[in-house]
């Protein structure tokens, strides 16, 4: 399976390739998904994207409380270039990462392998009470390819973040054109966002 190290090589060797499916505009989730992220997430104590890629979804939050950091430097600089009051931030891989008092995780954590996904998610939760993680959560989109892919069911994410001392506390799905209009395709076609608060027994 590849390592972090392994899948920030080959972020940054396809600059804006497979950053958003590609369907001729900005939202292949068939609806403009920061305003669902406004009504999920309080921008107060501060937003932290952990990959942000071009900063598709920082309109979302008031420039003064987004961070955006990525793998990949080419995003970066074109994130920087688009949005140029906000802050972005190139990073390694596991790195420790700016506090904030959220940090979203949109559809990232499914190109990270199982074997790799604590170390994945350690810097996350160090970084923020709260994470906010948003994909198609169903096993059977996983595949092969470039980029892999390893959807989870929500469960898996739930023992997951328990594990490193989250909790679940709120969740909604939403109906992702790209894939829910998928004939004949039995996996579910909703992005789900899940919520994560630090447990009060948390280390």
């Amino acid at each position: 399976m590849p390592t972090l190290e392994k899948l920030a090589d080959f972020w940054s060797a396809e600059g804006l390739k497979h950053i958003i499916p590609n369907v001729g505009n900005e939202f292949p989730e068939g609806f403009d998904v920061r305003e669902l992220l406004k009504t999920i997430i309080n921008p107060e104590d501060g937003v932290l994207e952990v990959g942000c890629g071009y900063g598709r979804l920082c309109g979302a939050f008031p420039a003064a409380k987004y961070t955006g950091v990525d793998v990949n430097p080419s995003a970066i600089a074109t994130a920087k270039e688009r949005n140029p009051e906000y802050r972005f931030e190139a990073i390694a891989p596991a790195a420790a990462l700016p506090h904030a008092g959220t940090a979203l995780v949109y559809t990232v954590g499914l190109h990270v392998s199982d074997e790799e996904l604590g170390r994945f998610l350690k810097p996350i939760c160090a970084a923020a009470p709260v994470l906010v993680v948003a994909e198609l959560m169903d096993v059977r989109w996983r595949r092969g390819g470039d980029p892999p892919v390893f959807n989870r069911d929500p469960e898996q994410y739930v023992a997951t973040m328990m594990s490193l001392g989250y909790l679940l506390q709120a969740w909604v799905k939403a109906p992702y054109a790209r894939y829910s209009q998928q004939s004949g395709n039995v996996a579910d076609g909703r992005i789900t966002f899940h919520t994560y608060g630090r447990s009060k027994n948390a280390g």
